[in-house]
Parts: C-alpha cells; structure tokens; sequence
C-alpha cells in the first residue's frame, strides 16, 4: 500500500540495495563510506545516488519512486540523492540542522565536517533513516534523522577516520 510515507517494506522481500556513484570521487571510498553510513537501516530497495555539488553538501530521500521520472534499477522503492562539494568547501563550521537562532531548536547536535567522507558518512546516514521512517509508517523527523546523521559521525571518527 503506498500512502503518504511512500510503500511499507515488510520483512524478507528480497530487494537489491544500489549504490550508484556519479560524484569526482572514486568508487573505491564512495561505496564503502554509505554502506557504513546506513549500518543499521533496512535498505533494501533503495537505491544511492550520489553526485557532485557546488554547494559543501546537501541530501534528499524520496520515499516513493516513479520509474518514469527517475532512472533507477528495477526493484527500487526509495531513491537516496546525496550531493558532495569539491575539497575546497571541507572543512565546514559547526551548524544544526537549518536553524541557527535559540529555541527549541537547538534539540538538534551541532554538526560539522571535516573532510566530504565525514560529510558524505553523516548525510548519507541522514537520508538513511528517513528510510527507516518511511518503511516502518512513522512521521518524518529531523531530530531523528539529526541524531542519527550526529551518532554516525561520531561511529565513523571513534574509528580513527578523522
């Protein structure tokens, strides 16, 4: 059934997970740094994309996939977009997410990055659990999706990757 949150994924379909890599840097780190990234997460059918900016770095999910609008491979329910700046825009100031004034905003981590893998790491994961919201029915948070993208950064640098 697809309703608003996009197709419930029960457990045990079979779908692929793709990671499809557009961006100026090498498949050799790209493929490695989403998988890591989306550890935890049900991806299947979702398909990764990830391309090139001119901004630091942005990200998209989208939890229903026409075919006919998006180029994906057959299977995919979700499609993951994540938009990597060139070197030259790392590292990035410390920001929560959209917002910079008190409030009860700042709920949400401060989040920087050193370098596009941890930018590519915590926006990948970011997207990843709008997945999970999206499969499992519930509604969209940002403060959900925040302290997971902040929980991944922190994973991946505790492991000596910056």
């Amino acid at each position: 059934m697809f309703g608003r949150s996009g197709p419930l994924l029960p457990a045990g379909v079979g779908l692929d997970t793709s990671v499809e890599n557009l961006s100026r840097y090498p498949d050799s780190e790209v493929f490695p740094l989403v998988e890591f990234a989306t550890e935890g997460i049900d991806m299947r059918g979702v398909h990764a994309r990830v391309k090139n900016s001119t901004r630091s770095v942005s990200g998209r999910t989208y939890p229903d996939v026409s075919h006919e609008i998006f180029s994906v491979p057959a299977g995919t329910l979700y499609l993951i977009t994540v938009k990597i700046g060139p070197p030259k825009k790392f590292p990035t100031v410390e920001h929560r997410y959209g917002w910079k004034q008190p409030g009860p905003r700042n709920q949400f981590p401060m989040i920087s990055y050193a370098d596009w893998r941890e930018a590519l790491v915590a926006v990948a994961a970011h997207e990843a659990m709008h997945i999970e919201q999206f499969k499992q029915g519930r509604p969209r948070s940002e403060l959900e999706t925040s302290r997971f993208e902040a929980d991944a950064l922190e994973r991946y640098r505790s492991r000596g990757n910056g």
